[in-house]
């Protein structure tokens, strides 16, 4: 595998930058990130989803816009019939479908925090609440036209796939409207 060189790093500065006192928000970026997009043949799904319970642990029958996370991996159902894998390759049979990886393709970043919801919802359309986005909830959204992917770790957790080439910019956009919450960039 190639290496990867972080898409932020000349503007990743390992800090933190309170408001009042207080830190809000902390940012880090996942620098190992691996993402396999996996794409079932129509009349193969159920086989798919048994690969995954076989090969990975993962349980069957994931909804929509759904994900479940195993120690160092995580299952996403973004479409119909696409998954994104992360944290691992699989081979996945011919007769089953196709897969591409996209580790390179995006940047991700990791947001958590008291205020983490509220500063992701000035940038997307989504009403990110624990009642209506839920833990283990996926999300393709935009942040100023830029599609993005958004996934729901923990309550106050959440990791944000941008496209490498609008990684700085869109970090940039984070940075500054995460000031008035104080934040601490972390390195990871």
């Amino acid at each position: 595998m190639l290496d990867r060189n972080s898409a932020i790093k000349e503007k990743y500065k390992v800090g933190k930058c309170p408001f009042e006192d207080k830190v809000e928000i902390i940012f880090s970026e996942n620098h190992n990130l691996v993402i396999q997009q996996i794409a079932s043949w129509p009349d193969e799904i159920s086989n798919l989803e048994k690969l995954f319970f076989n090969e990975l642990g993962f349980k069957q029958n994931t909804d929509f816009n759904r994900g479940e996370i195993l120690k160092n991996n995580s299952l996403w159902r973004m479409e119909p019939l696409k998954w994104w894998l992360l944290g691992n390759i699989i081979d996945v049979p011919e007769n089953l479908g196709t897969s591409l990886e996209l580790s390179h393709a995006f940047t991700s970043i990791m947001i958590d925090g008291e205020k983490s919801e509220i500063l992701l919802n000035k940038h997307l359309p989504l009403d990110l609440r624990l009642d209506y986005f839920p833990i283990n909830s996926s999300a393709s959204s935009a942040i100023h036209h830029v599609s993005i992917k958004l996934f729901r770790l923990n309550e106050k957790k959440f990791n944000l796939l941008i496209p490498r080439g609008f990684a700085l910019s869109i970090w940039e956009i984070l940075i500054e409207s995460a000031f008035q919450f104080g934040y601490e960039i972390k390195d990871n």
